[in-house]
């Protein structure tokens, strides 16, 4: 079964020769590798030069920023084969990452299929502590993999589809270009009856952010996006994802009540809440067994349910306001192709 690969790529020159290299190495043979520059200002293309003599090599040069869904529509209209994969430049596979990701598509009731992905071990602990608080049970209720507690849905990172079903349903929503697009049309997906596979060893390495405000505007960004997408699919609804909205009202009143003068005891809610961003400090240590991981955990857990919750109430304002979905997809110029 023929694939090819759709890298979205914006200043990621320091990733960008890695995460090609390890897709070309890969022990199922990839039809092509197709990079869309999203408007870079760094030195990404010069780096991406190492690869002009290989003919799997295709590179989009888009003079501006279009948005990652934007960036990947146009990434698979240059693609022909039948599956189509997404990776994100700042990510490497796993030898046979391509071969788990293709194997269920022998099977015509898979649409789509993703895998995990897990921060290098040599990332900085902030790197890692978030990886951990995006993978813990109590930091994101491990809804990033196959579970009980929600559908699973893959990341657009680590991701294939069949590149007819992909056509025929029109792409990823260019408004979404905040966040989201994947989990949107795999609602899309999802509505003609097929199965959405989780292939535990198609694994990537995926570098985190690196600091406090680039990992929170990611969460902001990601729960503001959550509306998004109910407002295109409502039935993308789970409740999980309204845990972090809860733990933020839950907060709020704890504070507001001890401030309106109710009492020592409403402080207990506040408290609770740190109790248990210890606890899941304490796992990190005896997983990682590193106390620099482990005391980053609370700041990073934190994060991960006020940031989102945070952005769920953001988008909800605008969607009560009748303001539009996302940003709003960019113009597009013409691209340069080159290979």
């Amino acid at each position: 079964m023929d694939i090819s690969v759709i890298v979205s790529a914006r200043n990621e020159g320091k990733t960008i020769q890695r995460c090609i290299t390890s897709v070309l190495e890969q022990s199922h043979p990839v039809e092509r590798v197709i990079v869309v520059d999203d408007g870079s200002s760094d030195d990404t293309i010069d780096v991406l030069s190492c690869f002009e003599d290989d003919p799997r090599v295709v590179v989009i040069v888009l003079p501006q920023n279009v948005g990652v869904p934007g960036a990947r529509n146009i990434g698979v209209q240059q693609a022909a084969s039948e599956i189509i994969a997404f990776l994100d430049a700042d990510a490497y596979a796993t030898a046979g990452w391509l071969g788990e990701l293709v194997s269920p598509f022998d099977d015509v009731g898979v649409v789509c299929t993703g895998g995990p992905d897990l921060a290098p071990e040599n990332d900085k602990p902030f790197a890692l502590a978030v990886d951990y608080s995006l993978r813990s049970l109590i930091g994101s209720g491990r809804l990033r993999r196959d579970n009980a507690f929600a559908p699973y849905a893959p990341a657009g990172c680590n991701m294939a589809v069949r590149r007819s079903d992909f056509v025929a349903l029109g792409g990823f929503d260019e408004h979404l270009n905040q966040r989201g697009e994947e989990k949107e049309f795999l609602q899309r997906l999802r509505r003609g009856g097929g199965r959405v596979v989780f292939c535990a060893q198609a694994l990537i390495w995926h570098h985190r952010r690196v600091s406090v405000r680039q990992f929170w505007r990611q969460n902001l960004y990601s729960g503001k996006a959550r509306t998004d997408i109910l407002r295109r699919a409502p039935d993308a609804f789970a409740w999980p994802h309204m845990g972090p909205a809860a733990i933020v009202l839950a907060l709020l009143a704890g504070l507001l009540g001890w401030v309106l003068g109710h009492g020592t005891p409403m402080l207990l809610i506040p408290a609770l809440y740190f109790g248990v961003l210890l606890v899941d400090a304490g796992l990190a240590w005896a997983k990682a067994r590193s106390l620099a991981i482990a005391l980053r955990v609370p700041l990073t857990s934190a994060m991960v349910h006020i940031g989102y919750g945070l952005g769920l109430f953001w988008g909800a304002s605008r969607w009560m306001l009748g303001k539009p979905v996302g940003s709003g997809a960019k113009d597009r110029q013409s691209p340069r192709t080159s290979s």
